[in-house]
């Protein structure tokens, strides 16, 4: 994990379907309260519109990106280190408010036995964006 608070995405996937691969883009819409354009869980009200992932827990648990289930993986900056109700600064005027922790589910030992206790506390977090705009791969990210 990363002490930084600067860093960068590098990964964005949208989770389409239920148990179904999610689509590897390099960059999507985002929906201020809402999340990404065309993500099934994009819905106004929801406090899981956007799972946002730190690529050093990835593999420190080593699985790859997306594995997860989560939207954006980013590097350089230690989510955990974050406050429910913070922000993070993302590329070119977007803002994400962070939210609740993911609780892993049963189907991380679907993925690899023993995941779901290893990745307790460290699964990601929710944000939800506070503007509307477009996200990219190698945006920038700052703590807010």
């Amino acid at each position: 994990m990363s002490d930084s608070n600067n860093g960068k995405i590098v990964d964005i996937r949208l989770n389409v379907e239920r148990r179904q691969p999610m689509s590897v883009v390099e960059s999507a819409e985002v929906k201020a309260g809402e999340g990404l354009v065309g993500d099934r869980h994009s819905k106004a009200g929801s406090t899981r519109q956007i799972l946002m992932m730190d690529r050093a827990i990835l593999e420190t648990l080593e699985v790859e990106p997306g594995q997860l289930r989560e939207n954006i993986t980013i590097s350089g900056v230690s989510l955990f280190g974050l406050e429910e109700g913070q922000t993070l600064k993302v590329g070119d005027g977007l803002e994400f408010k962070i939210g609740e922790l993911c609780d892993p589910c049963d189907n991380m030992d679907h993925i690899k036995p023993g995941l779901r206790e290893k990745i307790e506390g460290q699964r990601g977090l929710f944000v939800t964006p506070l503007f509307s705009g477009t996200v990219n791969v190698g945006d920038e990210v700052s703590v807010g």
